[in-house]
């Protein structure tokens, strides 16, 4: 029973989550997840099923896995050039240091607490359905 209120409050808070990323640190690469959250809402109001909050969760999974990976990679301490320096910073990359914003900090935090969340959902997801095959 114990197990079943987590699955059920993961659920619930990964919504605000994905939004929170979204709206965090604006910028290029979050707008990608404010947008699943406005088709999710949408979703959910227009068929009053709850499951439209889950719309999209696939497809942002691997892009959140993907914004990660650039975030990583742009915190290496290389000089990079100034062609990539300005694309990193017009799609929204930044350093993570001691004068860091603390919506930039908000941002990375919240992009990884839902990477896990989803990847954790998808896997209980996936074993409930492989125990109800076998």
């Amino acid at each position: 029973m114990k197990g079943s209120h987590l699955k059920v409050a993961s659920c619930l808070l990964l919504p605000a989550i994905q939004l929170v990323v979204g709206i965090s640190h604006p910028s290029w690469i979050s707008l990608t997840f404010f947008i699943g959250s406005c088709i999710g809402l949408v979703d959910w109001s227009l068929t009053s099923n709850f499951l439209g909050l889950f719309r999209l969760w696939k497809a942002l999974q691997f892009y959140a896995g993907f914004s990660i990976f650039m975030l990583y990679v742009y915190q290496v301490p290389i000089e990079f050039s100034s062609m990539l320096q300005w694309i990193a910073d017009f799609v929204g990359l930044f350093k993570i240091c001691s004068t860091s914003e603390w919506t930039e900090i908000c941002s990375s935090v919240s992009l990884v607490l839902f990477y896990i969340m989803v990847c954790t959902s998808f896997i209980t997801i996936g074993l409930i359905l492989f125990k109800d095959f076998s």
